[in-house]
């Protein structure tokens, strides 16, 4: 059996901006500022427990786990509305890709492996029409941990009590990402790589300090091809 724990922003989909947007009205709602947020470093591989972490600092001076729960409640809600008002997509050849793997390959398993929150996560997938491909329940999400390098232990942790994998096993888990992030949190685990740079920030060169198994410009095609990637030693 084959566990591919895929990233969502930038490598299953862009929302179009709709996780920012409500992000901002989250933060001005919750705490009546008036000027939009300025994020003083890109959000791309960051959870959205440490993202809601630094927000909160940076307007309280101190971070409360109410006013984070309070902030990040706020931020599902509008989160909600917004995948529902941007017009965002499905990165090339993702939802072909996820079929057929249902249809032909049941040794492999989908899950999850994102900074955004378990409610956030699911969302977005069932907005963009992707969700009936994830096993939820093994998935690894960003309320889980702030450092995601401990939400993919999370995820190899839920398959290890379940008896899906075995300690020595982390070579059945492939990571699939878009930033550097993604590649230092499987490698935390033991787990392959696939890098997709189609809806990426960064170039292969940025992946020097940690490089992946695999960089890919885009996902395969051809499904078939998919598979007999990962099936590769």
């Amino acid at each position: 059996m084959l566990y591919l724990a895929w990233d969502i922003d930038g490598t299953l989909l862009l929302t179009n901006r709709a996780g920012y947007d409500a992000l901002q009205e989250a933060i001005s709602d919750y705490f009546f500022t008036k000027e939009p947020y300025v994020f003083k470093h890109t959000l791309a591989g960051c959870t959205d427990s440490s993202i809601i972490k630094e927000i909160v600092t940076d307007i309280k001076g101190s971070c409360t786990s109410g006013w984070a729960a309070g902030l990040l409640l706020k931020y599902e809600m509008y989160l909600k509305q917004n995948l529902k008002l941007h017009k965002g997509h499905l990165m090339p050849n993702v939802e072909k890709t996820l079929q057929y793997i249902q249809e032909n390959d049941p040794d492999i398993t989908n899950l999850l492996l994102t900074g955004n929150t378990t409610i956030g996560a699911r969302d977005k997938v069932t907005e963009y029409g992707i969700a009936r491909y994830f096993d939820f329940r093994h998935g690894g999400y960003g309320d889980l941990a702030e450092e995601r390098d401990e939400v993919a232990r999370i995820l190899y942790t839920r398959l290890l009590i379940d008896g899906l994998i075995q300690q020595d096993e982390t070579d059945k888990i492939i990571v699939i990402g878009d930033t550097p992030s993604d590649a230092k949190c499987a490698a935390a685990i033991g787990a392959r790589c696939i890098i997709v740079l189609a809806g990426s920030e960064y170039k292969p060169e940025d992946f020097s300090d940690c490089p992946p198994w695999k960089i890919w410009e885009h996902l395969p095609d051809d499904p078939a091809e998919f598979i007999r990637e990962l099936t590769e030693s």
